[in-house]
């Protein structure tokens, strides 16, 4: 049976952050489209993130920059020996920010930095 040929319009902006986000996994677009519906049919429902996460990315991002501003540049997240920078943080963080506002200080703290 011939597959009949399906089209969808997107937001050109949209598709391509989608576009990089796929090209980041091991999926084509086409298989990440099918993988996305067929989790929805196997669970008979959708689901998508919540905005609760991204307020904690910028919760987090928020803290890291004050932690800057008082010279703070390591921290050890489990109380643990282990240090981490708090611009490499930052700059993890920073495609996952939602608020333009919050996204252009920490842009320009990396700079700065």
């Amino acid at each position: 049976m011939p597959k009949t040929p399906k089209f969808f319009k997107f937001n050109s902006e949209l598709y391509g952050r989608f576009k990089d986000l796929v090209s980041k996994s091991p999926y084509t677009i086409t298989g990440a489209f099918e993988k996305f519906m067929s989790s929805c049919v196997e669970n008979g429902a959708l689901s998508f993130p919540s905005s609760a996460a991204a307020a904690d990315v910028e919760a987090e991002a928020r803290v890291m920059l004050a932690w800057l501003k008082k010279g703070k540049h390591w921290y050890s997240p489990d109380s643990g020996e282990q240090e981490f920078s708090v611009e490499g943080r930052l700059l993890q963080l920073l495609p996952r920010v939602k608020d333009q506002a919050l996204k252009e200080k920490v842009e320009e703290s990396l700079k700065a930095g």
